[in-house]
């Protein structure tokens, strides 16, 4: 009887600490997505540099972070694991704006 609580107890703390730790990763990749969209948006449409250009800058641990241009409709898409993604759009007169 005893060594079943044991089990359950060490199977409840596993499960939280998964739970907190996919929360905080999820968090991270949001961060990371969005830092890397606001960034290519600004180098290829405010100052003019093509992507492979500005990909060059990254800093160290962005440079996995896949980011795809729009050029028609002027934006850059950030994505994460295929799941998270965050979209920065140039808005004339003031550069680019991360969408909410």
């Amino acid at each position: 009887m005893r060594l079943r609580w044991i089990i359950v107890a060490v199977v409840a703390t596993a499960l939280a600490g998964g739970g907190y730790w996919l929360w905080q990763t999820s968090l991270a990749a949001d961060v990371g997505a969005a830092a890397m969209a606001k960034v290519a948006c600004s180098c290829v449409f405010v100052d003019g540099r093509s992507l492979e250009s500005c990909r060059a800058d990254d800093p160290p641990g962005f440079e996995g972070i896949p980011v795809t241009i729009d050029a028609a409709s002027k934006t850059a898409t950030g994505s994460l694991f295929g799941l998270i993604k965050r979209r920065a759009t140039l808005q004339e007169g003031y550069g680019c704006v991360l969408e909410p």
